[in-house]
Formats: structure tokens, sequence, C-alpha cells
């Protein structure tokens, strides 16, 4: 069989034809090399995608929020987020490589010891082992800190053994009966509703809820959660956190809502066109049909409400604590509030709002994402956003006038004193407070006080 021969190739036999070949510098080269260049001007149907500088935060973002690290569930939230289109291999090549992030269930480089402690002081937060290692490794993940699922049980089963017996579903209460929800898409309902479990210690708990979701929208940490001014404030401010007001709200018959349902109503009413015959603004429930935020009290106290009981009444009983000693009672709620209020929001965003719910076909709610995605994101999971958009100034204006006339319903230190405990906590370094080391910054506050 024979072949066609090949062409030799030219041997130069100047400098001029020896340049021509290098071509350096050439033009009549430089234009062959774009003939044969098979896409020269390096475009084609893709779009452009921004510098890495650019997005690297939120990649960082969208990583930390997803344990998983599940392409499908946020990259359509992601390109929405910066109008640009980028495939799974780019993603995952600039994430891994060039941002130096890792999935917990390879490329981590962390040692077993590290990963140990950082375990345990996550569990130091949880002293009647409420949590599990999928929430242990929720929080890690939010934390930047990508540790397996197996390595976090394995280490958990060393050092909180009784833990796993404890959360075994034998060993707990029936939960109260669920009935069927539907909602078209997020802020269609928010139900609100007080919680009373932490009035022992003098924390009253308000929340707002969203129905289509499950989203914790605001919940408050107040000396009071009976008051209708107060509740009027909550609602007002989860109205200026999002925008607006949703389609109805819901609560019990408790006279403490009259400020939330009047605000409701007027706002709805002014800035959206929904027939409040056939849609009511507000819809008043028995506590047995409010299931949508009553079913939340339930996880959120005993795995952060208990915890929250259990460091407030260790600095109780020590003895340092002087109740009717006015010092004292001021300080200790200069400190526990604040402290409180800041443990309360970490638990709604790391264990309610970013907990992956498992999916569910049967459900006819959201599954198979967090509820901040169902927010973020909701035609992806079958809804629609039913904000009624409220201008930011009138938001502003009905605020600042609600806290005003709230404002002693929820003091709780007086004016004067907090003047006092700032230039004390100044005169300490402004340590940071949680809930582990409240007590020993009082007792440093209470001697710092004694000598000014």
């Amino acid at each position: 069989m024979s072949s066609r021969p090949r062409k030799k190739r030219k041997t130069p036999d100047n400098d001029s034809d020896e340049e021509d070949i290098d071509g350096s510098d050439d033009d009549n080269t430089q234009r062959s090399g774009k003939r044969n260049a098979r896409n020269p001007t390096g475009r084609n149907q893709h779009a452009r995608v921004p510098p890495l500088e650019d997005i690297a935060d939120q990649i960082r973002k969208y990583h930390a929020e997803n344990p998983t690290f599940k392409y499908q569930d946020y990259m359509a939230a992601f390109m929405k987020d910066h109008g640009i289109k980028i495939g799974f291999a780019q993603l995952h090549a600039q994430k891994i490589c060039d941002i130096g992030l890792s999935t917990s269930s390879r490329g981590n480089r962390m040692p077993k010891d590290e990963q140990t402690q950082l375990v345990l002081d996550e569990l130091s937060k949880d002293p009647l082992q409420t949590r599990g290692p999928r929430v242990v490794k929720e929080a890690l993940n939010l934390a930047g800190h990508k540790i397996g699922r197996n390595t976090i049980s394995d280490i958990m089963h060393d050092f909180q053994e009784e833990g796993f017996l404890k959360r075994h579903p034998r060993s707990k209460k029936k939960t109260i009966f669920r009935t069927p929800l539907t909602s078209v898409g997020p802020h269609e309902e928010w139900s609100v509703d007080g919680h009373d479990k932490l009035n022992v210690a003098g924390f009253g708990v308000y929340g707002i809820r969203d129905k289509w979701g499950g989203t914790y929208l605001h919940y408050r940490v107040l000396p009071s959660n009976r008051y209708a001014d107060v509740v009027g404030v909550v609602y007002l401010e989860c109205a200026k956190k999002y925008g607006g007001v949703p389609i109805q709200g819901s609560s019990d018959h408790g006279s403490e809502v009259c400020d939330a349902h009047a605000v409701q109503v007027t706002l709805r009413n002014e800035y959206s066109d929904y027939d409040p015959v056939l849609i009511p603004a507000w819809e008043f429930l028995s506590s047995t049909r409010n299931i949508t935020i009553e079913s939340g009290w339930r996880p959120l106290f005993y795995t952060w409400g208990v915890n929250v009981l259990e460091f407030y009444q260790s600095g109780l009983n020590d003895g340092f604590f002087e109740p009717g000693n006015v010092i004292h009672e001021q300080t200790s709620n200069w400190i526990w509030f604040p402290a409180v209020q800041r443990s309360l929001d970490e638990f709604c965003h790391q264990q309610q709002n970013n907990h992956r719910i498992r999916k569910q076909p049967a459900k006819l709610l959201p599954s198979g994402g967090t509820p901040n995605e169902f927010v973020a994101n909701p035609t992806a999971y079958g809804g629609e956003d039913c904000l009624v958009e409220v201008p930011k100034p009138v938001l502003d204006r009905l605020l600042e006038e609600a806290r005003e006339t709230a404002q002693e319903h929820m003091r709780f230190v007086d004016d004067d004193f907090d003047v006092l405990a700032q230039d004390a906590y100044k005169a300490l370094g402004e340590p940071e407070i949680t809930l582990q080391n409240a007590w020993v910054v009082f007792r440093d506050m209470i001697a710092q006080l004694d000598q000014m």
C-alpha cells in the first residue's frame, strides 16, 4: 500500500529565511499564526466570567453555606447574583486551586488534633448535648472549617458518647402532630408568636417565621414579650430587614399583636391591590393551628434555650451574684441580654436557616435545600416571591416612632447605668462576651465598677 510522500520542510539557506522560520518579529509569520488558530479572538458562545478576585468572596460565602458543596443547590443563585454563567468544572477549579478552599471529603490536610479541638470547642457551646454530628458539621462549616461528618461523629463518640443516647428518638417525647401546610412562596405569610420558657431567667423571646420556607425571619430577646408596642417594633424591624410586609400575617388571639396587626393591615392595603375580603391582611388562629411558628419553638428551646438556662443558672448558683443588689442586677442584664441575642442570632443562622432539609417528595412545601436557599431562589423550588414592597423612608419613620413609644418596655438597663457600664467595659479591654464567659466578665466588671 503506497502512501503519499510527506513534503520536506524548506531548509533555510540564508539569514532572511531563517528569520522567517523563527518568526520572532515578522509580520507575515504573525498573520500566518492567526490564520492557523481555530479561534484567534478567544470568543465563543459562553458569557465572559469576571476575574476571580471579583467573585472570590461570593464563592467563599456559597462554599461556607453548603457543607456538601452541591453545585446544583446554589449555582442558580450564584449566576443570578452576578449575571454570569460559569461551568461547574471552572468554578470547582477556581474554588479548589485558586482560592484554597476544600470539601470535607477530600483535600483536607488539617491535623487530626486540630480537627478534634475545633469539634470540642463547638461541643462546649452545647453542655446538654442536644446537637448531633450533622448540626455540628454545619456550624463548623459556616465558621470556615471543613471537617467530614464521619470524623466529627467519631470524635463525639470518643468524648460525648452519652449524648447519642440522649438524642435517640425513643428517649424523647413525641412531637406534636403537624398538619400539611401549603403556600405560594416566601413572604406570603408571616407567622408570629412569643416564647415564654426562658422567662424564668428574665428573657422573653418573640419570633417571626416564614410559612413557605420555614425561615426564621426575625427573633428578638426582650425583657417582656407581652406588650403590644414591643411586638409592633419587632414586626417593623422584620419589615425593614426584608423591605416590605407579607401578603398575610398570622398569630393566635393574644392582645400583644395589636400594633403588629395595625402595621400589617395599613401597609398592605396602602402598597398592594389585594382584596381584604378575599385575602385578609391578618388571620387569627388558635395556638394549635398556628403551626408554622409553634412547631419551631420545641427545637429552639431543646437545642438552644436549655443551654442558655444552663449557662445562666451556673453563675447564679456560685453565690457571687447578689439578688436585690441593683448594681449586680443591672450589670447582669447589661451583659446577658446582648449575649443571649447574639447566641439566638447564631442559632437562627446556623442551625435553622442554613440547615439542609432532606428531600421529601410528598411534602407540599419546599425541601431538598436550606431555608435561606428557599427564600433566595424560590423559583427553583416552585415558588414565587410574594413580598409587598414598602418604601424604605416609610419603614424608617414608622420604626423610629414605634421604638420611641416602646422604649420603656424594651429597656433592660437604666440609661445612666449604661454609660457607667460602657466605661467599665472599655477599662477591661472590651473582651468578647459569650454565654460561656459571661459570668467571668460579670465578675471583672463588678470589680471595675467598685473602683469607679
